[in-house]
C-alpha cells in the first residue's frame, strides 16, 4: 500500500496493513519522541500514533489519513498524508541508495525506489515505537521463552 509522508511516497507490505481511516481523536503523551503523536482508541483499545512524515523527515506536516498496521506488540496507527492505495512498486536492494540511511530511518526503510519521478521508501516494519509508548498503551513486552 502506498501513501504520502511529507515529501516522500512510502510503501508498506499489504500484509501489515489492517485498515485506513480518517484521523481519529489523538491524545498527546508526554515524554515521548516528537514523532509520537500520542494515543488513539482503535476498535476499543488504545493504540500509539506515529507521525510518519515527522519520523522520516523531522518536519511536522498535515495529516490526512490514519493507517493501522500490525507491529511488534499490537497494532499501531501511522498518521500519513494521502493514501494512494495498493500499487506494485519496484525498489533497489538496501546496498543501493538505502545504504546511506542512518538511525531510525535505516531500521525502518527496507529499500528505496521511485514512483514515477518521485522517491519512494519501502518500509519493512514499523519498529520505531519506544517501549514507554507501548507501556502507556497497556501493551507489555512479549515474554522471553527460557
Amino acid at each position: 500500500m502506498v501513501f504520502r509522508a511529507g515529501p516522500f511516497y512510502c510503501a508498506l507490505p499489504l500484509g501489515e496493513v489492517i485498515e485506513t481511516m480518517r484521523p481519529l481523536e489523538t491524545r498527546a503523551l508526554a515524554g515521548t519522541p516528537p514523532y509520537v503523536r500520542g494515543l488513539t482508541i482503535l476498535r476499543g483499545a488504545p493504540a500509539p500514533v506515529i507521525d510518519m512524515p515527522r519520523l522520516l523527515t523531522g518536519v511536522e506536516t498535515t495529516v490526512d489519513r490514519y493507517v493501522a498496521v500490525r507491529a511488534g506488540r499490537g497494532p499501531i496507527v501511522c498518521a500519513t498524508g494521502e493514501v494512494l492505495g495498493v500499487r506494485e512498486v519496484h525498489v533497489e536492494p538496501p546496498e543501493g541508495p538505502a545504504a546511506v540511511l542512518a538511525g531510525v530511518s535505516r531500521t525502518l526503510i527496507a529499500a528505496v525506489g521511485t514512483l514515477g519521478t518521485e522517491p519512494l521508501l519501502l518500509l519493512h516494519s514499523i519498529a520505531a515505537v519506544p517501549d514507554e509508548v507501548w507501556e502507556a498503551a497497556g501493551q507489555t513486552p512479549p515474554e522471553n521463552p527460557s
